[in-house]
């Protein structure tokens, strides 16, 4: 069935997020006006106001008479982004474990469980998207909606670091770190939960590696499924 009424500015910006959430835009990639505009079949003002908003959370770099492309994060980036990470995700851990009641237990094992079955069937994108997930969900057992917010924009940016820098083939969290901090929180035990926090986080960052991936500029291959969607397929 066509979209229909669902080709609304939130979508939209919600597919080209998707798409460097799960690095099937990596960064560098141009985001080019008119193909985005075929692609959503919408018109150039949508398109840029979208690309301004992406800009504004750091997934997307506005270059002066060149257009948009995905955000490139140097080193001293990456380190930035995970020192607020680090911030953020230990400092609301005292209130997720003092929140967290059965069904967000139920929420974040759930998300788990989708994240190892993508991990053992080779979707890297669908497992990178998920371990963000987690760590938004995270913020929303805290009851916590800004820092919840902050961290949507710091997991697509810690996204863009991992295509840049991360070792070819890994996949993220393949250990059970996320099991375990799930079980921490949900027996209300902040210090144990903070500590493998900090751990989770500091490893993550301690994999990058500096190496650049081939360049993808074809939009209509990464957004294949939204023309199928359009087209009626």
């Amino acid at each position: 069935m066509a979209i229909q009424a669902e080709t609304s500015d939130e979508w939209i910006y919600g597919q080209v997020f998707s798409a460097v959430l799960e690095q099937r835009l990596i960064p560098g990639a141009k985001l080019k006006e008119s193909e985005l505009c075929e692609v959503f079949g919408v018109s150039r003002t949508i398109i840029r106001r979208i690309l301004l908003r992406l800009s504004l959370d750091k997934v997307v770099e506005l270059r002066p008479n060149k257009g948009a492309v995905i955000a490139t994060p140097a080193a001293e980036d990456v380190r930035q982004i995970f020192a607020a990470r680090r911030l953020l995700e230990i400092g609301i851990i005292d209130e997720a474990c003092e929140h967290c009641e059965a069904a967000d237990t139920a929420a974040l094992k759930g998300i788990v469980a989708r994240e190892n079955a993508a991990i053992q069937s080779g979707d890297r994108s669908g497992a990178i998207r998920l371990a963000g997930e987690f760590h938004v969900e995270l913020a929303r057992v805290a009851r916590n909606r800004p820092i919840q917010e902050l961290l949507r924009q710091l997991v697509a940016q810690s996204s863009l670091a991992l295509a840049l820098y991360e070792a070819p083939g890994h996949l993220l969290c393949v250990d059970d770190d996320h099991i375990d901090i799930i079980t921490a929180v949900s027996a209300g035990d902040a210090a144990k939960s903070r500590d493998l926090m900090a751990k989770h986080l500091a490893k993550a960052e301690a994999e990058m590696k500096l190496e650049a991936p081939e360049d993808n500029n074809d939009l209509k291959s990464v957004f294949a499924d939204v023309i199928d969607a359009r087209a009626g397929v």
